[in-house]
């Protein structure tokens, strides 16, 4: 019974309906919501009310006492369900969108009066990626599907969103994504010309296979040259005084074997970046990174990809790709070269072997042809 009643004084009721909980910022703690009501009449009028009231509750018609807003119970949904159980990297991507998106827009709504309509219009007027606009609504439902399990609202405003955003597959444009090996020759030549730096950085992208973060975290500590392999153990979270770290996307750490020429880059490299630790003496904050800032600071995750990942292709003349891009090129070209797609999985830091099957299927095909070729070759000579 979510409800009840109680005789105030002869001809006069109590009505005392539950509406559900919520967490107390202070505490951590659920507190119960109610809304009371004073009625005058008999015994069963006032059961009838109360009747009444349940019905119009359980049709999303009674207002909660609490002045809630989105933007209130984002920020303890934030605070109680996502950062203590869920990865550090997801929890700052969850803020940034809620602190950069959601609450300007949605956040003054009271809870009680969010409507299906309130996030169709917001999801029309973000100009965003596909990708970007469903996680959003991967946030909102999340969050409202809290709130209705806390009684907080009867119901989950973003599960009646019409022609809600969905993700579209975009594997299929991977192969826009990524450079025919011609291509990525002369985007390292182009690269070790502009500088050391450079010419590691982009060496280690499309040799590893390593994600943006993961390149921007990698200290020298994991670098072993003489095996000539990385260990790949965190990456970076968000840039400030002390850098914040995490673990991989996966959580899983993995070791990836490097070419010879990539070596020999890093190790350049390494000697450029202890050159300029005796120049900037105590001014150089040293964090022991691979890849940093003039400083010694970490890479800005935001403008990789966006200055001089740029202009080098420019310069070089090659297909405009995104940084994400040399992770796919460095897949592709290895499966085409016919190696193991368990090996390629491994490189990449993949969960499951079938990530990497759906990811880049386009390049099974020619897998397949050589495949029937040597078998050709060797059944009938």
């Amino acid at each position: 019974m979510r409800g009840h009643i109680f005789q105030r004084s002869e001809g006069s009721w109590t009505i005392v309906l539950d509406i559900g909980r919520k967490v107390n910022p202070a505490t951590g703690k659920l507190k119960r919501i109610q809304k009371w009501k004073t009625v005058r009449g008999t015994k069963k009028e006032a059961q009838a009310e109360l009747t009444n009231m349940l019905h119009n509750l359980s049709r999303g018609q009674v207002i909660s006492p609490s002045r809630m807003t989105l933007g209130e119970w984002l920020e303890e949904w934030l605070k109680s369900a996502i950062q203590p159980h869920k990865r550090l990297r997801t929890y700052e991507t969850y803020r940034s969108v809620i602190e950069r998106h959601l609450k300007p827009v949605l956040g003054q709504y009271r809870l009680c009066d969010l409507r299906a309509s309130h996030l169709q219009a917001y999801y029309q007027s973000e100009k965003v990626a596909p990708a970007t606009l469903q996680q959003h609504h991967t946030i909102l439902h999340s969050a409202l599907k809290a709130a209705t399990m806390q009684d907080l609202i009867p119901r989950n405003a973003a599960s009646l969103v019409i022609g809600k955003p969905r993700r579209r597959d975009g594997h299929e444009n991977i192969l826009q994504n990524c450079w025919e090996p011609e291509e990525a020759r002369k985007f390292l030549d182009t690269a070790k010309a502009h500088s050391t730096h450079a010419a590691a950085l982009y060496s280690l992208a499309l040799d590893s296979g390593a994600r943006k973060a993961e390149l921007c975290g990698l200290k020298w500590s994991e670098v072993d040259i003489e095996r000539r392999s990385i260990s790949i153990v965190r990456q970076l979270v968000k840039v400030r005084e002390e850098p914040l770290f995490g673990p991989p996307k996966n959580g899983k750490s993995r070791t990836v074997q490097l070419d010879e020429k990539t070596i020999e880059v890093l190790r350049k490299q390494k000697a450029a970046q202890a050159a300029q630790k005796l120049l900037l003496g105590t001014s150089y904050r040293d964090h022991g990174l691979v890849f940093s800032r003039d400083f010694g600071q970490p890479l800005t995750l935001n403008n990789i990809g966006q200055r001089e990942f740029a202009r080098l292709i420019k310069a070089s003349g090659v297909k405009p790709i995104t940084f994400h891009g040399l992770r796919h090129t460095c897949a592709t070209l290895a499966l085409k070269e016919g190696v193991p797609v368990k090996v390629v999985s491994e490189r990449l830091g993949h969960k499951r072997i079938e990530i990497t099957l759906n990811v880049y299927a386009h390049a099974l095909p020619s897998m397949q042809q050589e495949a029937a070729a040597k078998l050709g070759r060797l059944l009938h000579g």
